[in-house]
């Protein structure tokens, strides 16, 4: 079989996204600031947010109703005069009229500004969502928690396979985007919060982390004074995972220059013009199964093989890099569906 067809047969995935994009969630009560078309650069306001919104209602008696979504001030007449003026204590945004005659609108004592963490432009503004088209290139990734952000970036650890832990974490990296290697812990991450830093980028990390993580962020957001924006972005999958050859030598490339996180969906957007060498086609990842996470060369197909619970599948031969500097490379059969490579 021909190094073309052997590799055809393997599981490709983009290793960047030329046109990446980047969607901001627009809840009840929050208000675009922007329209489609427009041209946004970093930091730029997009829309307010209600902190803490609550629902509220007050009698209704005017004949023309405000439309639904119209902004209000705190104490501002919806309708009437003097005191028995129609009028909420907090500002928010209209809901409805409801059929009894009474107006509810979702309210807030504080609102902030939401900020793009990148710069682009708009592509579209809906009811639950603004969509921005960013300028860069996009590394895509498999999870993410957090806030869009943006920060220098720092390769914080010796390699795609190590482990970034709490200690080496200190005020230096305030403002920065951490490399991280192959897997994020909250330890790690609730440390790097409280250091200033910005956001981190792992190859990895385990479902229970991922839950802690995604509800300490939750309090800290609904915190009566708004913390900086931070985002994880996990690159490969579930558990300890090398972050992947191709990404790790752009990441790597890109070390000092300004870079912005993605949540949704979950990316690494780099400059415009960071380049990338061809990855070799032959270098795989394992992905699923026995020896998910570590990566190595696929040598040739050797057919249908019976696996777990006596299911066929068709297999290949894969060279595995060493686990550290003191093994040897082993050659393992591995299932064609458990193989990913970087195109």
């Amino acid at each position: 079989m021909t190094d073309a067809s052997l590799v055809d047969r393997v599981q490709a995935r983009h290793v960047t996204d030329a046109e990446p994009r980047m969607w901001f969630a627009l809840h009840a009560g929050d208000a675009p600031l922007v329209a489609p078309g427009d041209r946004v650069e970093v930091d730029a306001a997009i829309a307010t947010r209600l902190r803490h919104p609550g629902v509220a209602e007050i009698p209704f008696h005017g004949a023309a109703e405000p439309e639904p979504g119209a902004r209000f001030e705190a104490g501002e007449p919806l309708a009437g005069e003097g005191r028995a003026a129609a009028r909420f204590e907090s500002g928010g945004r209209i809901l409805y009229r409801t059929p009894s005659g009474r107006l509810r609108a979702v309210v807030s004592r504080h609102q902030e500004n939401v900020t793009s963490p990148v710069a682009g432009t708009v592509e579209s503004v809906g009811p639950g969502a603004i969509c921005l088209h960013a300028d860069g290139v996009g590394l895509p990734g498999v999870v993410a928690v957090g806030e869009p952000a943006h920060g220098a970036l720092v390769v914080a650890v010796d390699g795609p396979e190590a482990e970034l832990g709490p200690g080496r974490i200190d005020v230096r990296g305030a403002g920065a985007v951490l490399i991280s290697g192959a897997r994020a812990d909250v330890e790690t991450v609730t440390r790097a919060r409280a250091m200033g830093v910005r956001g981190m980028i792992a190859g990895g990390i385990i479902d229970k982390d991922l839950r802690d993580l995604a509800a300490s962020l939750a309090r800290q957001e609904a915190a009566l004074h708004a913390s900086p924006p931070f985002a994880l972005v996990i690159l490969d999958g579930h558990g300890k995972r090398p972050i992947p050859e191709a990404m790790w030598s752009i990441l790597v490339a890109a070390a000092g220059l300004d870079v912005a996180l993605g949540t949704d969906p979950p990316t690494v957007i780099l400059p415009t013009g960071q380049a990338r060498s061809t990855p070799d086609p032959r270098r795989v990842r394992v992905t699923g199964g026995e020896g998910a996470g570590r990566a190595g060369t696929l040598l040739s197909l050797i057919g249908l093989r019976r696996r777990a619970r006596g299911v066929a599948m068709e297999c290949a031969l894969v060279e595995l890099d060493p686990r550290d500097a003191h093994d040897d490379p082993e050659v393992v059969e591995l299932a064609l569906a458990d193989l990913q490579r970087d195109d």
